[in-house]
């Protein structure tokens, strides 16, 4: 099957769960979450139900009070613990709640459903992602815990499933062949999915290797386990088989299974493909690439992660995400680690467009949010913000940009409501991009590709530290707190010279990490390194 990838809506990862504005009284937050946890919990609709009253009363603030986290605690002691766990630590973001998780799942891991593990794991990497737990509860949950965690269960797999994947004989002459595997690919619009084909163009143009990706959607897509908020992620049936891709004049093979959970056919059906195809090395493009982690033993792996923070995997070499510092200690994930600049696919069409096609006037502030899951990522407390810099700058306003579902009716509750406008899917990225002066960035890990794309048109980013988006904008647009959050806006807003610096100084900043992105000589240092490593461990 050929696939040309024409232009279709961004498939959302999770299914949202929105973020009510309406108020109550702690009391009763309390008792409809108590009502809701020792209800119904068997499907995924009740599971978002719980999550949805869970939002609740972690915007609340419930886990400030002592005696209402005594009352849940006590009045769910009898519910399943992976639920009433998880709910807890969606309440409180205490990461200490999944360790308790993880050493339920440890004494069980011999017997417990592997599909229902991987929910959970892929349920916990989803609110760390989004950065609902606090990290001060447990400092070294990540390297610590849970990537120990991951190596455990990916043992567990190969044994129940008598998973061999077969060595390639020491010796061999170079095939010039890379195998790039991959959790999820969807489509032209999904971000990751574009940046995967950069990668595999290149890798073919520019290097003289022939690729062939696995797209193994080994994350869950539905629901395993009661552990909430439930991550069930988007699958493109129409992927299915083997595919040629059509990207930057060249022709991308590519493997896909849309089958279900993790089976034995599934996993034996991706690594017989590697062993016949016989590549000099495996590229994990992303953390926690299961097949590529499981292909470690038998092959040289490369990681490539796709966002920042601490990626887990086994590969010989981990790369950067970029301007992240590496991770503490002597462990496999610090000796793996290596500096490096994540390469975004970003379009460059020169597409513009006037401010009345978007129905914006020329004094106008446009600020903009950009990204995939502005339901979850837009809360109250960014609400908030956005309202203190409408209060300050009379001529500003927020556009929102991505597929949403409860946002705009939280939108139309705001004081502002004329002055913060969904504009859902937006194809035409770069012409929004043209009449905007102000990217503005929730507190999330993601949206990296999003705020690039809005520095190589010239719109400079507002950003706390820490995620993707602080690795691209880098230190000029960085802020320490909710005061200067509004203050720099308030700033840019009233100063048409600071504004047009600042401009430049994001058009200077991208062209800089775009040419750090597309080092060839790095990229093959790191591939030739990842193979030493492996032969001297083998």
């Amino acid at each position: 099957m050929l696939a040309d990838f024409p232009t279709v809506e961004t498939l959302p990862a999770v299914a949202p769960i929105g973020t009510a504005r309406t108020m109550h009284s702690p009391h009763a937050t309390l008792t409809a979450l108590i009502d809701r946890l020792q209800g119904p919990a068997g499907t995924g609709e009740a599971l978002k139900a719980i999550s949805e009253s869970c939002e609740a009363a972690r915007v609340a603030g419930l886990a400030r009070d002592p005696g209402a986290m005594e009352a849940l605690e006590s009045e769910t002691a009898s519910l399943d613990p992976i639920l009433r766990e998880s709910a807890l630590a969606y309440v409180s973001g205490d990461l200490r709640r999944y360790l308790h998780i993880l050493d339920m799942l440890d004494n069980v891991l011999d017997l417990a459903s592997l599909e229902g593990v991987n929910q959970i794991y892929w349920s916990m990497q989803r609110q760390l992602f989004l950065m609902r737990m606090d990290m001060a509860t447990a400092p070294d949950f990540v390297t610590d815990r849970l990537f120990p965690f991951y190596e455990r269960f990916l043992r567990q797999t190969a044994v129940r499933l008598g998973l061999t994947p077969k060595d390639r004989p020491a010796g061999m002459p170079d095939t010039g062949r890379v195998v790039i595997v991959t959790n999820q690919f969807l489509s032209a619009e999904h971000q990751p999915s574009r940046d995967l084909l950069t990668l595999a163009v290149r890798l073919q143009r520019d290097h003289g290797r022939t690729v062939l990706v696995l797209n193994t959607n080994m994350m869950p897509d539905r629901y395993y386990s009661p552990f909430v908020p439930p991550f069930a992620a988007a699958v493109e049936d129409r992927l299915s088989g083997e595919q040629t891709i059509r990207a930057g004049g060249e022709r991308i093979r590519m493997l896909s299974s849309t089958a279900p959970g993790i089976t034995t056919d599934k996993l034996n059906g991706f690594l017989s493909a590697v062993e016949t195809f016989d590549p000099d090395l495996v590229i994990a493009f992303g953390g926690s690439v299961i097949v590529a982690d499981l292909l470690e033993s038998a092959r040289p792996v490369l990681c490539v992660p796709t966002t920042s923070g601490h990626a887990l995997s086994l590969a010989d070499i981990v790369l950067d995400y970029g301007g992240q510092a590496p991770p503490a200690g002597n462990g496999r994930l610090a000796r793996s680690w290596r500096p490096s600049r994540f390469r975004f696919s970003l379009r460059h069409t020169g597409d513009t467009a006037t401010r009345v096609e978007f129905s914006l006037l020329e004094a106008d502030f446009v600020c903009v949010v950009v990204g995939n899951r502005l339901d979850t990522e837009c809360d109250e407390a960014l609400l908030g913000l956005l309202e203190r810099i409408l209060d300050a700058v009379p001529q500003a306003l927020v556009l929102f940009a991505g597929g949403v579902e409860s946002l705009p009716g939280r939108l139309a509750a705001a004081r502002h409501a004329g002055r913060l406008r969904s504009l859902g899917h937006v194809d035409r990225m770069e012409a929004l991009m043209s009449v905007c002066d102000l990217f503005v960035n929730p507190r999330r890990t993601g949206g990296g590709a999003g705020a690039a794309q809005a520095m190589a048109g010239g719109v400079p980013v507002l950003s706390f530290q820490g995620g993707d988006v602080a690795s691209v904008a880098g230190p000029s647009f960085l802020v320490a707190d909710d005061t200067a959050f509004v203050a720099r806006a308030v700033e840019l807003a009233e100063d048409p010279a600071l504004l047009a610096e600042a401009r430049q100084k994001a058009r200077t900043r991208i062209a800089t990490m775009e040419r750090e992105g597309t080092d060839n000589g790095q990229l093959s240092a790191y591939m030739a390194e990842a193979v030493t490593l492996f032969e001297k461990r083998r």
